[in-house]
């Protein structure tokens, strides 16, 4: 047994003690998922994971709210197998609200979202895609939030990607105002990454080249029962030359009968990649011919009955007509456990975008298992 392991069942120890001496309640998720991945070679890897995603409701003190929530990996491996459990915290903040506006200082979760399948504007790049999040939603922040009336705010935040810091160059900071105008809601929003945010990390090939500044623009509506919604992004920097994004979808839900709704969704997006040099662009597998990244995401869900549901994700390059698909089936099974089956397959000629190469496999699959408690 770890000593992660053994810090994290004393913990949950005390937080067992304390929801009976205090009005303190917990909720959460336990998770196991087999998954399984064929890669360009032919071989295939799998392997099991399991989670457990805890949340502490802790009362309100006066006007200030205190949010605790967090993840750890593969612990009933790590107590019977000898892996190495992990642990990660989503929440862990206060707010306290003022009479004009909010204050939320910790660990929180910071997304910029407005409906769409990919977020090219969003306050961390890839933090919400394909409505799974990523653990950079969660960062450690204060953030000041100004309500205006029912549809207009201004949201200030001020963020350090590697943990707090007194270090100005560990800042990373945005701003995003929202409002609503007529029948359409309108955003605006600015984000400063940190000074040393592109010079360590996996993705260096990648991130050293991204634009330290940009400005992103939102607007969504209805025409008639149509959903509709765009975007429009600039990236800039002294560094390196600029770069815009563009985004367009739309969204629908037909209703075959009174108790079943096909939910339709899909967009495009258009990505500048003026700043890439030649190798950074063979390791994004991006055509180097007119500097840009085009594809067009669609998504569609039909419920079976009121328990089970199938739905159907599919990214198209439209630059070289590579493709992933990724179907999926969600049950509620009996005992409140929800299964999920997915599969995402990548098909594609050989270097392009979703094509075969050593760092894109030809299909992954998972099962998994989830309780809510």
């Amino acid at each position: 047994m770890s000593k992660v392991s053994v810090v994290i069942m004393i913990f949950l120890l005390t937080i067992t003690f304390y929801n009976q001496a205090l009005a303190v309640e917990t909720g959460g998720e336990f998770e196991i998922l087999l998954a399984g991945v064929l890669q360009e070679d032919g071989s295939f890897d799998n392997e099991i994971l399991e989670s457990l995603n805890l949340e502490l409701f802790l009362p309100q003190i006066g006007n200030n709210e205190i949010r605790y929530e967090f993840k750890i990996n593969n612990l009933l491996q790590d107590l019977l197998a000898g892996d190495n459990a992990s642990y990660f915290t989503k929440k862990l903040y206060i707010k306290h609200k003022f009479d004009n506006f909010h204050l939320t200082l910790g660990r929180q979760p910071v997304s910029w979202s407005f409906g769409s399948l990919l977020n090219p504007v969003d306050y961390t790049l890839g933090a919400v895609a394909l409505d799974e999040e990523n653990n950079n939603k969660y960062t450690d922040a204060l953030e000041t939030y100004i309500p205006i009336n029912w549809n207009s705010s201004l949201s200030i935040i001020t963020s350090f990607p590697s943990g707090f810091s007194d270090k100005s160059e560990e800042m990373k900071w945005g701003v995003r105002g929202r409002m609503g105008v007529k029948d359409y809601d309108l955003t605006l929003n600015y984000v400063q990454e940190a000074e040393m945010s592109n010079q360590v990390g996996e993705n260096f090939q990648v991130t050293s080249v991204i634009p330290k500044q940009r400005l992103g623009l939102t607007l969504k509506g209805d025409i008639g029962n149509l959903g509709v919604y765009s975007s429009f992004g600039h990236y800039f920097d002294d560094r390196i030359e600029n770069s815009n994004s563009y985004l367009l979808g739309a969204d629908y839900s037909y209703n075959l009968n009174y108790y079943t709704k096909i939910n339709m969704q899909v967009e495009y997006l258009g990505v500048d990649f003026n700043s890439l040099r030649l190798e950074q662009m063979s390791y994004l597998n991006v055509d180097n011919r007119d500097n840009r990244l085009s594809l067009l995401t669609g998504s569609i869900s039909y419920p079976i009955d009121d328990f089970s549901s199938i739905s159907l994700t599919t990214i198209v390059s439209l630059d070289d007509s590579s493709l992933m698909l990724n179907p999926s089936y969600q049950n509620i099974l009996p005992g409140n456990i929800n299964l999920d089956i997915s599969t995402s397959i990548f098909l594609g000629k050989e270097d392009s975008l979703f094509g075969p190469v050593s760092q894109m496999p030809q299909l992954i699959t998972s099962i998994s298992m989830s309780y809510l408690f």
